[in-house]
């Protein structure tokens, strides 16, 4: 039975609201770097199958799906409550999930499973303890929420409740669609472009780049010896060539080809072993060379197998999703003459700020078209 205030319960209600509020913010913002993000997503999900000994319980498929449709969930509910929408329902959903989230994150800040939760994926990394921590503040927020949800003040009519739903149902499955296919809009990870990679790892600059190294066939160090490389050279990432996707890879043999062309170095790096990496070119052709690297920093470097990443004097300049490879009409010139050679130039939409307002205007012109309509009836 829902709690009813007698009297002045003004204090109250401006309590109850901005709780819900800031529970809604912290739901849409880890929804939103989830979404950003969904490979990193499913990859956090299966170090937690690893920490439980269910590694094998699930596919790979599976788990991305799931990672959308947790970030795409986080949004949506998130949206609710920072609206006042279908309150008795968000209100209720949130507090089942920190009810189920709290007592887990007990027991890894105890037991250490997994040393961080990925609630916010690359964007902000806490320890387990603050996770806890942060998820006890929060759980008492949805308590105090959903025991006076009678107080929520809507910001839409219940009438026009569902554009809520229509709008931000059709912004979440674009967007999670767009950072699945090509790589994540936003790269919150230490190999985004613009890093040097060379210093970062040869000369020890990045503590976050130790775990990266790179061996030839007799599992000697050549780190230095690729990143050192003057002037551009390409590197096909495949933390895993058994799982890797051979869509596209007719537009790699083709950067393969302009390679030799124009006496630009092409290299593979992989985990897989030389059995995988024999079965890999006879199926696809592959004329390049592959070196051996830890499948973490790959998966670091990035969101897809394969990828391709171009380096200049040991600097990312470029990266490209087995789905965006650079075509024929691309790489139609040395790449010192070409798009393609220097550092893509700044777009407003792929900044926080951007990110943001994907999702505010929509939300902000759904109060408006409901303010606007109010007024008219």
């Amino acid at each position: 039975m829902e709690t009813k205030i007698k009297g002045n319960g003004l204090a109250l209600k401006v309590l109850v609201n901005f709780c819900r509020i800031i529970l809604g913010a912290v739901f849409m913002f880890s929804g939103i770097v989830k979404a950003i993000d969904p490979v990193g997503t499913q990859i956090k999900l299966t170090d937690y199958l690893l920490a439980f000994s269910m590694g094998d319980t699930v596919l790979d498929s599976t788990l991305l799906i799931l990672a959308g449709l947790l970030a795409g969930l986080e949004i949506l509910i998130g949206a609710y409550l920072l609206l006042g929408t279908f309150h008795k329902g968000s209100s209720l959903i949130v507090l089942i999930f920190m009810l189920v989230v709290t007592p887990l994150t007990l027991y890894l800040a105890i037991e250490n499973p997994v040393e961080d939760c990925g609630c916010f994926g690359d964007a902000l990394v806490l320890t387990n303890w603050q996770t806890f921590g942060k998820n006890v503040f929060l759980l008492v927020l949805a308590v105090f929420v959903f025991w006076f949800r009678s107080l929520i003040v809507p910001f839409v009519n219940e009438k026009r409740q569902w554009l809520v739903l229509l709008v931000m149902s059709v912004i979440i499955i674009k967007f999670i669609t767009m950072n699945i296919t090509n790589l994540p809009i936003l790269d919150f990870r230490p190999y985004k472009v613009g890093t040097d990679l060379y210093a970062g790892v040869v000369e020890n600059k990045d503590p976050e780049m130790h775990d990266f190294s790179i061996f030839n066939q007799d599992m000697d160090d050549v780190t230095a010896q690729v990143l050192s490389n003057e002037g551009y050279s390409f590197l096909v990432i495949s933390p895993h060539l058994e799982n890797a996707s051979e869509n596209n890879l007719d537009l790699l043999d083709d950067v393969f080809d302009y390679c030799e062309h124009y006496g630009y170095p092409i290299i593979g790096l992989t985990s897989s072993g030389q059995r995988a990496i024999r079965e890999w070119a006879d199926n696809t052709g592959a004329q390049y060379r592959f070196l051996h690297c830890d499948e973490i920093p790959l998966q670091t470097m990035i969101r897809s197998n394969p990828g391709l990443i171009l380096l200049k004097d040991g600097v990312i300049v470029n990266k490209w999703s087995h789905s965006n490879i650079p075509s024929d009409e691309e790489l139609s010139a040395p790449l010192d003459e070409i798009p393609v050679g220097a550092l893509p130039a700044g777009n407003p939409m792929r900044t926080p700020w951007g990110v943001a307002l994907l999702f505010a205007f929509p939300l902000f012109l759904v109060v408006l078209i409901d303010k606007i309509k109010g007024l008219i009836q």
